[in-house]
């Protein structure tokens, strides 16, 4: 039987580049005003779509700036390493262009993933399509940016604090940070070996459950599109050492309340040891990443932002003993958050993604959109960030967290969520 063909609204025959050629066209509109690209690759994007099978076929999808493509100049948003233009593709490119997704270009991104903010960048700072001049988060500021506006439906970012979710919470999208491992890194600039993972932005968790099936290793899409059973139990945490601010607030509680309706059991889940995840987090990663860019902080020092650069600095100067201190206690709290899990029968974890919406760009104190992300970097769970509402026109996160391993559940949880909730992203800057 001959099937159907699709049409354009004109009435002409769709073409397999048709997509990708409006993600391009929304990609050069956004770019004055939003920033989020740093290359595009128009011949190559269209030509790879006219060819492309597979379960992502001609899907166009933009990947963070440290993340390596075959003779891309791959800087991460330094200007130290604007003459980087590594020979393979990252492992996880690999396999969004064997799923025959086409990469329509580099996402800018906070200098060498080092801050959450997407404001210092080589390529100068990439901004909220909600709200030009207020931070998008980071970061993978762009990467969340060109699925808010509406480019692409996924994106890659990495997360080695929360700079997947802490993004998407800012932009009104879905971001999923897995379990640590579930995803390969090979071919991702490091900040912190220890700690980094590579995940999926998008417009929606089915379409996160898309990427993640191509990019996860022993992936169970039908476990993902589980609905979750009545009765789930979901720990609602506490213990971050600073609450979030009350609109956010607000909203979180008004989306437990519908999961409460649809039949979840809440129960409150307190774990102390979780405020202490900032102290760990750069314990860990600060002599990790100076370690990895030694060599071109002492040849080109200049070519480093000011903050990027001390902060290198300070991973030089570290106590060694710190950091392997600081590893035995990671361990600690994962045993804590799994006891506490273990003890009260938890299947899943709740808490705000971050604790205040976006703030404008040079707001101080940014480290503190990291205290509800950066704990499950330490542990290792998967963690997901679903738009929950909006509180003063600024989107509102919300984090589900899993069982290392489970992130399969977590998705699941999410898109019924997801659902319930009916958050459309229309942020002031659309295509």
């Amino acid at each position: 039987m001959l099937g159907r063909m699709t049409g354009t609204a004109d009435g002409s025959a769709a073409r397999p580049e048709d997509g990708v050629l409006a993600a391009l066209e929304c990609a050069e509109r956004i770019g004055p005003e939003l920033n989020a690209f740093v290359a595009l690759h128009r011949d190559r994007a269209l030509a790879e779509a006219r060819r492309a099978s597979g379960p992502l076929a001609a899907s166009p999808v933009a990947i963070k700036d440290n993340i390596d493509e075959a003779g891309c100049v791959c800087a991460a948003g330094c200007a130290a390493y604007l003459d980087r233009r590594p020979e393979q593709d990252a492992e996880v490119v690999q396999r969004l262009r064997a799923a025959g997704a086409v990469i329509i270009g580099r996402c800018n991104m906070h200098e060498l993933a080092d801050g959450v903010t997407s404001e210092a960048s080589a390529f100068g700072p990439v901004h909220n399509p909600w709200r030009p001049g207020f931070t998008p988060g980071g970061s993978s500021g762009g990467s969340a940016a060109c699925v808010a506006a509406g480019c692409v439906k996924i994106s890659l970012g990495t997360d080695t604090g929360g700079s997947i979710r802490i993004p998407a919470s800012l932009c009104g999208v879905v971001g999923f940070k897995p379990s640590a491992g579930r995803v390969p890194t090979r071919g991702v600039m490091p900040l912190s070996t220890s700690l980094d993972h590579v995940g999926p932005l998008a417009i929606s968790v089915p379409e996160a459950a898309r990427a993640m099936a191509v990019l996860a290793d022993g992936w169970s899409a039908q476990r993902a599109a589980a609905s979750p059973p009545r009765g789930v139990r979901i720990g609602v945490l506490e213990g971050f050492g600073r609450e979030a601010e009350p609109g956010v607030g607000s909203c979180f509680d008004e989306a437990l309340a519908l999961l409460e309706r649809a039949g979840a059991m809440l129960l409150p889940a307190r774990i102390d040891d979780l405020a202490r995840g900032l102290g760990l987090l750069s314990a860990i990663y600060a002599p990790e990443a100076a370690a990895y860019h030694e060599k071109r902080l002492a040849e080109r020092p200049g070519d480093f932002g000011e903050a990027v650069r001390e902060d290198l600095r300070r991973g030089l100067a570290a106590d060694p003993g710190r950091r392997e201190r600081a590893l035995a206690e990671r361990a600690e709290l994962a045993a804590a958050v799994l006891g506490l899990m273990d003890e009260l029968c938890l299947e899943l974890l709740a808490c705000p993604t971050t604790p205040c919406t976006a703030l404008p760009h040079g707001a101080p104190a940014p480290h503190r959109y990291l205290q509800f992300t950066c704990p499950f970097n330490l542990t290792g769970q998967p963690a997901a960030s679903v738009p929950a509402g909006l509180f003063g026109g600024l989107p509102v996160g919300l984090q589900l967290v899993g069982r290392q391993g489970a992130d399969e559940q977590v998705l699941a949880a999410a898109a019924d969520l997801e659902q319930r909730l009916g958050f459309v992203c229309a942020p002031v800057i659309r295509p």
